[in-house]
């Protein structure tokens, strides 16, 4: 696991702590915020899928603890499951997908 460290994020992640199940509303918000960042390419292609891998096993591990069930949540635990990585395309439409899914209102199509 890696974490761009050239990415310009508000608090710097321990290597561990993807593994800690945040509050299903907060990962979401995370896979909100890293969708965002893929889909407006703001930063190094390394860093955003650094930022979206970890985003997304959140909030997995964030929908197994809560035992929350969703098509978000579905999406989020096929992906983080791949053992290859997302191609770039592949990130944009899966972001793009996630916003939709989880209905943020602050994203203008």
């Amino acid at each position: 696991m890696f974490v761009g460290m050239a990415c310009t994020t508000s608090s710097v992640v321990a290597s561990q702590s993807w593994k800690q199940a945040l509050p299903l509303p907060e990962a979401s918000q995370e896979a909100v915020t890293a969708a965002n960042a893929v889909i407006n390419q703001s930063g190094s292609e390394e860093c955003l899928r650094g930022k979206f891998s970890n985003a997304i096993l959140r909030l997995s591990n964030s929908c197994d603890v809560s035992g929350h069930f969703s098509t978000a949540c579905e999406l989020a635990s096929e992906i983080a499951g791949q053992e290859s990585e997302l191609s770039t395309g592949d990130m944009i439409a899966t972001s793009e997908t996630l916003l939709d899914l989880l209905g943020d209102s602050e994203t203008s199509h």
